[in-house]
C-alpha cells in the first residue's frame, strides 16, 4: 500500500502528460506555421486544445479577409483600367470628328467652287482658318474650364459644339444660306477644337502612369490624323467633279430640280417634270450646280450622323475623372493658379524653345496638307492629291504609335528622337521643293514618296513635345502646357492661311514655308535643355 500511495503522488504522470501537451501544442504550432507563417500559438497560448482551436480559427477569418480585400483591389483595378481606356476611346472619335469635320472643304476644294460660284480660293482657305482663329481667341478661357472643372464637362461641351455644328449645315442648300452656316459651323468646331487640342496631354495625365502616358498621348494624335484621312477618303467619294467641267448646261429649275429629288447619275440627262412647288429650292442653277449640292448635302448629313453617334457616347459613357489621380504629378499642379503657370511659362526660355519648335514644325504641316489640292496646281489632279494625304495621314499615324510607344519603353530619350524627325522631314521637303521647281528630273512617285515621308516625319513628333514640354513645365497642368504649345502653332497656322489672300503668290511660296519653318525648328531643338521633373517626383 505504502508503494501504491507513493506511486499515486509520484511526479512522473504529471510530467508524462505536462510532456504530451507540449507536443500536442507544438505539433498545432507546426501545422499553423505551414499554412499561415511564423506564428507562435505555443508562447501565446500554451492552454490546450480549445485555445488552439480558437487561434486557428481567427486567423483563417483573418486570412480570408486579406483575400478578399485582395480580391476587391484587383476589381478595382480592372475597372479603372476599363475606364482609362473608355476614356481615351470616346477622346479620340472625338479628336477624329473634330478634325473630319475641320477638314470638310480642301479635299473638295474645287467641286465646291463649282457647286457654289461665289466662293473662291481664299474662301475655303477661310473656312479652315476659323479653327486657327478660335483657338486664338477662345484658348485662355478653354484651358481655365478644363483646369478647373476637370476632364467631363469640357469634353460634353466640345461634343456638343462639334455636333451643332454638323447640324446648322444640314439646314438649307442655298447658296448664300449655306455660306453663312458653313462659316458659323467652322466656328463652333473651332470652339470644339480648342477643348481638345489641351486635353490631349491632360487625358494621358490623369488616367495613365508614366509608363504608358506617351502611348496614351500618341494615340489621341493618331486618331485625330486619321480623322482628316478619312476627310480626304469619304469628301472625294461622295462630291464627284461633274463631267462638264469646262462646259456649263443651263437648264431651267424644274429639270434641276427633278435631278435633285430623283438622284440621277452625273452622267444622265435631267427629265422634264411639272413640278411647280419645287420651284424656290435652286433658282438660276445650272445642272451641275444643283448635282454638286445634292452630293455636298449628302456629305453633310452623313458627318451629323457619324458627330450626333459620338455624342451620344461621350454624353452618357464618358467616365468621370477618378477619384484619385494616377501619380502624384498631376496634383502637384492644382497649387499653382492659371495666371502663375502662364507666367512661369512665359519666364521659362527652355520653354519658349522648345514650343517655337513644335509651334514651325506643326503650324505649317497641317494646312499645308489641307490645301494640297491647291499646292500643285496641274501637275497633280484633285483626285491624285486627296489619295496622296490619305495615304500620307495614315503613313503618319502609324509612325506616331510607333514613336510613341517605343519612347514609353526607352524613356529619357524625347529629344533626340524629335531632332531626328525633323531632320527626317526637312531633308524630304527639300526633294519636294527641288522636285516641284523642276531642278529635278520630276516623277510622281518620287514628289509622292517624298510628301508621305515628309508629313509622316514631322507628325510624329506632337506626342512627343508634349510630353517633353510637361516634363520640363512640371508642375504645370498638362492642359496649360499643351495650350500654350497648341497657341502658338495656330499662330503659325493663321499667317500661314492668310497668305492665301495675298494676290499673286503663285504655286509654290507654301512648299518654300514649309521647309523654312521644319529647317528652324530642327535647329531650335538643338538648343533645348532635356529635362525630366515630372518623372524624377515620381
Amino acid at each position: 500500500m505504502a508503494r501504491l500511495c507513493q506511486a499515486r503522488s509520484s511526479p512522473l504522470p504529471r510530467i508524462h502528460r505536462s510532456t504530451r501537451e507540449k507536443k500536442k501544442c507544438r505539433n498545432a504550432s507546426r501545422r499553423v506555421t505551414q499554412t499561415a507563417g511564423n506564428f507562435d500559438i505555443c508562447s501565446k497560448y500554451p492552454g490546450g486544445r480549445n485555445s488552439n482551436s480558437r487561434t486557428v480559427t481567427q486567423y483563417q477569418s483573418n486570412l480570408e479577409l486579406n483575400e478578399l480585400s485582395k480580391l476587391l483591389e484587383v476589381t478595382r483595378n480592372v475597372k479603372r483600367l476599363k475606364e482609362r481606356w473608355l476614356a481615351l476611346g470616346f477622346f479620340c472619335a472625338l479628336a477624329f470628328m473634330q478634325c473630319c469635320i475641320w477638314n470638310t472643304w480642301g479635299p473638295i476644294a474645287g467641286s465646291a467652287m463649282m457647286a457654289f460660284p461665289s466662293w473662291h480660293k481664299s474662301l475655303v482657305a477661310l473656312l479652315s482658318n476659323w479653327g486657327c482663329i478660335t483657338y486664338l481667341t477662345c484658348c485662355f478661357p478653354c484651358c481655365w474650364l478644363l483646369y478647373t472643372k476637370g476632364l467631363l464637362i469640357p469634353i460634353r461641351l466640345a461634343a456638343i459644339l462639334s455636333s451643332l455644328a454638323t447640324f446648322i449645315r444640314c439646314l438649307s442648300s442655298q447658296e448664300i444660306i449655306f455660306t453663312t452656316t458653313a462659316h458659323i459651323a467652322a466656328i463652333l468646331n473651332g470652339l470644339s477644337g480648342v477643348i481638345v487640342g489641351p486635353a490631349t496631354a491632360l487625358v494621358s495625365g490623369i488616367w495613365f502612369p508614366s509608363g504608358e502616358r506617351t502611348t496614351a498621348t500618341g494615340i489621341s494624335a493618331a486618331f485625330n490624323q486619321l480623322g482628316m484621312a478619312l476627310s480626304y477618303l469619304i469628301g472625294p467619294a461622295i462630291v464627284g467633279i461633274p463631267v462638264s467641267n469646262a462646259t456649263y448646261r443651263v437648264f431651267n429649275v424644274t429639270e434641276n430640280i427633278v435631278y435633285a429629288r430623283k438622284k440621277y447619275s452625273v452622267h444622265s440627262m435631267p427629265r422634264i417634270a411639272m413640278d411647280s412647288d419645287a420651284i424656290k429650292m435652286f433658282p438660276n442653277a445650272t445642272f451641275d450646280h444643283v448635282a454638286l449640292r445634292v452630293q455636298i448635302m449628302s456629305f453633310m448629313r452623313i458627318e451629323m450622323i457619324a458627330q450626333l453617334l459620338v455624342l451620344f457616347g461621350v454624353l452618357w459613357l464618358f467616365p468621370k475623372q477618378p477619384y484619385t489621380t494616377v501619380e502624384t504629378s498631376t496634383t502637384q499642379s492644382s497649387h499653382l493658379t492659371v495666371l502663375d503657370s502662364i507666367l512661369r511659362l512665359l519666364n521659362n526660355k527652355n520653354m519658349w524653345r522648345l514650343c517655337l519648335a513644335a509651334a514651325l514644325s506643326q503650324g505649317v504641316t497641317g494646312p499645308w496638307l489641307a490645301m494640297i489640292t491647291m499646292t500643285f496646281g496641274p501637275a497633280v489632279t484633285q483626285d491624285e492629291a486627296d489619295r496622296l494625304a490619305f495615304w500620307t495621314i495614315i503613313c503618319s499615324s502609324v509612325l506616331s504609335l510607333t514613336a510613341s510607344r517605343v519612347m514609353d519603353i526607352f524613356q529619357g530619350h524625347l529629344k533626340i528622337a524629335i531632332y531626328t524627325l525633323l531632320a527626317v522631314s526637312s531633308a524630304m521637303f527639300l526633294w519636294v521643293l527641288l522636285l516641284d521647281s523642276h531642278i529635278l528630273s520630276f516623277h510622281k512617285h518620287e514628289l509622292y514618296t517624298a510628301v508621305i515621308l515628309g508629313i509622316s516625319a514631322s507628325w510624329s513628333t506632337p506626342a512627343l513635345f508634349l510630353e517633353l514640354a510637361s516634363e520640363i513645365a512640371f508642375p504645370i497642368s498638362e492642359a496649360i502646357v499643351g495650350g500654350y504649345m497648341i497657341f502658338l502653332a495656330n499662330v503659325i497656322g493663321s499667317m500661314f492661311y492668310f497668305l492665301y489672300f495675298v494676290p499673286e503668290m503663285g504655286e509654290h511660296w507654301s512648299s518654300y514655308c514649309v521647309f523654312g519653318n521644319l529647317t528652324l525648328a530642327f535647329i531650335l531643338v538643338i538648343y533645348v535643355k532635356e529635362e525630366y521633373n515630372r518623372t524624377k517626383l515620381e
